[in-house]
């Protein structure tokens, strides 16, 4: 990454068992001929119009900023290395879906009606544009779609490969039951209240006591804008609850580390989402942080000195807003950016929306230049890997397993009621 020879194929797809993973030769400059011009949406013979939709503002603010600016970042660094493709530029415009099922709607009409494609979005209700994505048949190289309603439209890829809906992974619980058996008897699942958690939450309980043998003791919604936690913690001291999993934004997860400790108690595990996975979220919650243990499916920020495409987007993402800090969610939202530039080399001059999705399917094992585990895009088949980090004297430091992994415990679909790998026969 950052190397880039005159004329090369930069953000060719490495990990990618698809086509687009072989080198192409002269992709910047138009052919001889032409590039075709305005060949479909947004398409000039001199630009290529891309919106991203994600989470900017709302009840909590910058829940997803991470997707727009790692998708910026991206954008910045190929306009800087390359420049054009087949003689066009990249044109990014991020665009704010507010938190907000009605505002994902009216930002994913303006996406299908002024760009080419959808590239690294996230919102948490996304349900809200999928009716409009399906009907305008823009491609969607999302970093994740969210809800089962935005999984199942077939023009959208999910980089964070999230199947067609129903499944979770049971990585972030699997390894709790490895280390604390008892613990999980005694479990309990809290979530910020909305349509989206609740239907995470009501798959990952179900999931997780059939596979694995959580047995819930409490499942409890607090309002996005709560700010008074005690009474959820006095539930949960009240209970004996041992393990403790939380979905919502890094703010709150933060704010509940607190009341834990204003209130002294101390679960054998504290595990809020991948969201609470930010420097920002130990910055908030304080010395309340430590102990707290986050599953992560991307690579390691820690690890950054052995991982170069980690490094480029960190580099990158500091020259779009030098305040951004790397996240996981981040990483899926720049590798969607480099697949995006990879197909549409592919695509060749005639770039046209059908061109670009047709390829989509064929797009299994992509690692985003090292950046993730292997994800089958194409085949829309969610992984089980993960990482497990605790914050350690204010830092997250890996856990398990000893480096690279864990891909043990298995996927299961809320709508077929069955598992993969952990569930029992």
């Amino acid at each position: 990454p950052g190397k880039v020879a005159p004329g090369s194929t930069a953000g060719s797809v490495p990990g990618d068992t698809g086509p687009g993973a072989a080198q192409l030769g002269n992709t910047r400059d138009a052919p001889a001929g032409g590039n075709g011009g305005a060949t479909d949406t947004a398409v000039t013979g001199s630009e290529i119009v891309v919106s991203n939709v994600s989470d900017k503002s709302g009840a909590v603010p910058g829940l997803f900023l991470d997707a727009a600016l790692a998708t910026q970042a991206y954008f910045a660094y190929f306009a800087a290395k390359e420049g054009t493709v087949y003689g066009r530029k990249i044109t990014y415009k991020s665009l704010d879906s507010q938190l907000d099922e009605g505002a994902n709607r009216s930002a994913s009409i303006e996406a299908c009606d002024s760009s080419f494609a959808m590239v690294g979005s996230l919102s948490a209700f996304d349900q809200g544009g999928a009716p409009v994505i399906k009907q305008c048949g823009i491609p969607d190289l999302r970093a994740l779609a969210t809800t089962d309603v935005m999984k199942a439209v077939p023009n959208v890829y999910s980089i964070d490969a999230s199947g067609t809906g129903g499944s979770r992974s049971m990585a972030p619980f699997g390894w709790a039951k490895e280390r604390f058996p008892e613990a999980i008897k005694a479990a309990a699942y809290i979530y910020s209240d909305g349509a989206v958690t609740r239907q995470l939450e009501e798959q990952d309980a179900e999931g997780a006591r059939v596979m694995l043998g959580f047995n819930w003791i409490a499942e409890l919604a607090m309002g996005v804008s709560e700010t008074n936690y005690a009474p959820v913690v006095q539930q949960l001291k009240s209970k004996n609850v041992r393990y403790v999993t939380f979905v919502g934004a890094y703010q709150q997860a933060a704010a509940l580390a607190k009341e834990f400790k204003k209130q002294g108690f101390t679960p054998d595990v504290f595990q809020p989402t991948v969201t609470a996975y930010t420097p920002n979220f130990i910055k908030s919650a304080g010395d309340a942080a430590n102990g707290v243990y986050v599953a992560v499916a991307p690579s390691l920020n820690e690890e950054i000195a052995t991982n170069p495409e980690l490094q480029t987007y960190a580099t990158w993402l500091k020259q779009v807003d030098p305040n951004a800090v790397p996240t996981g969610l981040g990483q899926f939202a720049w590798a969607a950016a480099a697949l995006f530039v990879a197909k549409i080399k592919e695509v060749g001059p005639n770039l046209t929306r059908k061109a670009l999705l047709d390829l989509m399917p064929a797009i299994h094992n992509y690692t985003g230049n090292g950046l993730f585990p292997g994800q089958d895009v194409g085949g829309r088949q969610l992984s089980d890997c993960t990482a497990v980090t605790q914050v350690q004297n204010g830092r997250f430091v890996r856990i398990l397993p000893a480096s690279g992994q864990r891909c043990v415990d298995g996927v299961w679909n809320s709508l077929t009621k069955t598992g993969g790998k952990g569930y029992p026969t």
